[in-house]
């Protein structure tokens, strides 16, 4: 039970990881395949063993947490996702499940296609559009109104005139408009999207709307929610939709059965490559909106429907050769080169090997045949070789000993996977942490993509992060606006997006050095921590990582990394210049952040109950942390104090049984204002 254990907390701790990449960086790092993978490996050990299922399982819940960088929306009616499907028997047993729930022999389906967008809720008010928000978590999404009135097929106004009529739907970009969106990034040395998805996300969660309007996004419309209008099928839905002037997709089935259905998937798979826009599957659902109601929702999906999934998209072609690459912190990636094949859609020439041990242990050789898969439409994979098509004189591949860049010796480190080039000087690994620099999580210099750092380096213009700040200066002797690439007016704008970077918030600052393992979400829990550069300084000059250990989710080998990053005195020097040794000033401005309040809450573990009516569940538990305290979701010995609000259950029975604290909503707030 104890590896039981360990395999679950590991599950939560990487599903949640992803899910944060997937919903709130728009970074997915996984494919669908690989979490979906995950995901039903949780769910068949909570099934097996109940008592490791609680409150914070992924299991458990919707999207991922709000943005705090957009004001919260609370949906009237949750936006859930949906359960996932992936062969007729889950079919087969949603709809026997189905015709059990309701009490009838037979049931009729609408088949749409599963949309890979992003869903949003668009509320008018007397048929005028007041409001559009994102899922969040299925409960609380984040306010993108501004964003959606910039979408040219989103009516702002239509004919139903309802006191409030929600509409929901997914924002998609069209390959079309993808790829002529990546195209002019090119151009200008922009980062490229990796897909249709992560582009309409990110240009739907722009800060700044004019983003988002320079950038064509669709919405197409499914589902309705008002009291006052009068519908009684999923196809009465779409067709009201259509009849107000949304976008509803052409690619709908009404079924009478599982066959009828099992026809229509099969035909959107074979023709999903040849779409306007991107779907990775089928969505099944009770057509009868009665039906619909009465079978109500679990914790995390509605009853009433079902994505069918696709199976990862896979083809045969040819490696001509296999290089490998050095990563921002040395790691060395081999890569196949591919004789070029169309994956759903999308040309296909390079494919990610992943480390030394999975390249051996696949035995994957140049002049091999391979099945490559692009799940989820990220970096394709190579499956394994057609070993018995292998040429005769074939021979496996020899991963270098050396740095294929700075000659230096490769080593692999104790219990590390990755081969490193440990060489800081290492060029590739400089231009790498240069991308990271400029990157729009850290120091947001737009118009210094990857392709301009490269020809800043290459030329010898810019060697170190500090030298981006003299690069208007240098200006006058290089004339950046003569070369191929570089216009007068992108040069201007360039200059401009490096002053405006000169302010920029510690967490951000923390991330653009770059320190492994010091990702986005925990750069934001160090700056937390310390409040001030000053502050964080002292610690980086000391060397005293460890006092990181007292922030929760931190561990020993993150301390490693973060004193071995600061004891290399290049490292060190770049820090001190860019912002000042915490008492003269550097070249930039780190602005504060509100630090941990208090430890009156220290080393005490909460439990919140019931309805709060001051701040939701996610702001109680942030207010908590913040003086200190550890929250759990549910009550054992362990707990120290249980706050309960309105309409507390079972676990306020149980502290009450278990002798623990209870408080009430305003005790907790007077406990917290005394601090």
């Amino acid at each position: 039970m104890v590896d039981i254990k360990k395999r679950h907390a590991d599950l939560v701790k990487r599903l949640k990881t992803y899910s944060r990449q997937y919903y709130i960086f728009d970074d997915p790092s996984v494919t669908d395949a690989e979490y979906d993978a995950l995901y039903n490996e949780l769910l068949a050990l909570e099934k097996e063993y109940p008592e490791l299922c609680s409150d914070n399982s992924p299991s458990q819940k919707v999207g991922a947490k709000v943005s705090k960088e957009f004001k919260k929306v609370e949906h009237t009616e949750k936006m859930l996702s949906l359960e996932n499907a992936y062969n007729e028997d889950d079919i087969a047993a949603f709809i026997e499940r189905t015709k059990k729930l309701c009490g009838i022999d037979n049931i009729e389906l609408v088949l749409e296609p599963k949309f890979d967008g992003l869903s949003a809720a668009i509320v008018y008010k007397n048929g005028i559009l007041v409001q559009a928000s994102t899922r969040g978590d299925g409960s609380i999404g984040e306010d993108i109104t501004a964003n959606v009135m910039t979408i040219n097929n989103v009516p702002k106004k239509i004919a139903n005139t309802s006191e409030r009529f929600e509409v929901r739907g997914e924002v998609v970009m069209l390959k079309a408009d993808f790829q002529k969106l990546n195209e002019e990034r090119a151009q200008t040395g922009e980062k490229l999207f990796a897909n249709p998805r992560n582009a309409a996300a990110g240009s739907l969660r722009q800060l700044d709307a004019n983003i988002t309007k320079n950038r064509n996004l669709t919405f197409f419309a499914y589902a309705v929610y008002s009291d006052d209008v009068s519908l009684s099928t999923q196809m009465d839905v779409l067709n009201t939709l259509k009849s107000l002037g949304f976008v509803v997709s052409s690619r709908i089935k009404l079924c009478k059965n599982q066959n009828e259905a099992y026809v229509f998937y099969k035909e959107m798979e074979r023709n999903r490559a040849s779409l306007e826009y991107d779907i990775d599957g089928v969505v099944y659902k009770t057509n009868d909106l009665s039906l619909q109601k009465k079978m109500g929702f679990s914790a995390k999906f509605p009853r009433h429907s079902i994505a069918y999934k696709f199976p990862a998209e896979k083809a045969q072609t040819t490696v001509l050769d296999i290089v490998v690459q050095v990563g921002r912190t040395g790691n060395i990636t081999p890569v196949a080169e591919l004789m070029p094949v169309t994956v759903g859609g999308v040309v296909v020439s390079r494919a990610t090997l992943h480390n030394k041990d999975e390249l051996q242990k696949r035995d994957i050789r140049v002049g091999d045949k391979v099945i490559i898969q692009r799940a989820g439409d990220v970096i394709p994979q190579v499956l394994y070789p057609i070993v018995e098509e292998r040429n005769a004189d074939s021979k496996p591949f020899e991963f270098p000993t050396v740095c294929p860049c700075c000659g230096s010796k490769l080593v692999k480190e104790e219990k590390e996977v990755a081969i490193k080039c440990i060489n800081l000087n290492c060029h590739a690994q400089l231009v790498e942490r240069l991308i990271h620099f400029a990157s729009k999580p850290a120091f947001n210099i737009d118009g210094l993509g990857d392709q301009n750092i490269r020809f800043l380096f290459d030329n010898g213009i810019i060697k170190s992060p500090t030298d981006l700040f003299y690069l208007e200066q240098k200006n006058s002797e290089i004339h950046l606006e003569n070369n191929d690439g570089w216009g007068k007016q992108s040069v201007e704008n360039l200059f401009k997006s490096i002053n405006n970077s000169r302010t920029i918030s510690l967490d951000r600052f923390i991330y653009a050095l770059g320190v492994p393992q010091i990702g986005k979400a925990v750069s934001k829990l160090v700056a937390k921590f310390f409040g001030t550069y000053s502050a964080f300084f002292e610690c980086v000059k000391e060397l005293n990582g460890a006092i990181l250990l007292e922030i929760n989710g931190i561990g020993q080998s993150i301390v490693d990394d973060f004193n071995n990053f600061f004891a290399n005195e290049t490292n060190m020097a770049v820090v001190k210049e860019l912002a000042g040794d915490g008492h003269s000033q550097g070249i930039i401005l780190v602005t504060d952040v509100e630090r941990q309040k208090s430890d009156i809450l220290s080393g005490k573990t909460i439990v919140f109950t019931g309805s709060l009516s001051n701040f939701s569940r996610d702001e109680a538990k942030e207010m908590a942390e913040k003086y200190g305290a550890k929250v759990a979701s549910s009550v054992s010995s362990k707990t120290s104090i249980v706050v309960a609000g309105e309409n507390a259950g079972s676990k306020l029975s149980q502290a009450e049984k278990l002798g623990i604290s209870v408080i009430s909503e305003e005790e907790f707030l007077n406990l917290i204002r005394s601090a």
